[in-house]
């Protein structure tokens, strides 16, 4: 696995304690599915976020800035994030986020 990014656990678990109480603030939560060895973390979100309207918001918004900054992640993903790549992009810029690669999806 030579070249593959190497992500703390203890980076990692700054990065959700940084965005979780504004899930659990909500009624939500939300926990890691996978993370794969090129580095895309995989999310999942629990409870009341899971019929949130404002899902793709909160995903590209503190979620995915929070964890896009530990060193080794090259990308957050969240199957639950029924959007296109291109309208998650306008809504990443809008919010001041980080923006989404055209190529890349929320989707693994």
């Amino acid at each position: 696995m030579s070249g593959a990014p190497s992500i703390s656990p203890e980076a990692l678990e700054a990065a959700f304690a940084r965005v979780r109480p504004l899930i659990l603030g909500h009624g939500g939560d939300i926990e890691v599915s996978d993370i794969s060895a090129e580095g895309v973390v995989n999310i999942r979100l629990l409870g009341a976020c899971k019929a949130c309207p404002n899902m793709a918001m909160t995903y590209v918004g503190p979620i995915r800035s929070y964890l896009m900054d530990v060193d080794g992640v090259t990308d957050v993903r969240c199957e639950q994030v029924n959007v296109g790549p291109k309208a998650l992009d306008r809504l990443a810029r809008r919010l001041g986020a980080r923006p989404i690669p055209a190529a890349a999806s929320p989707v693994p």
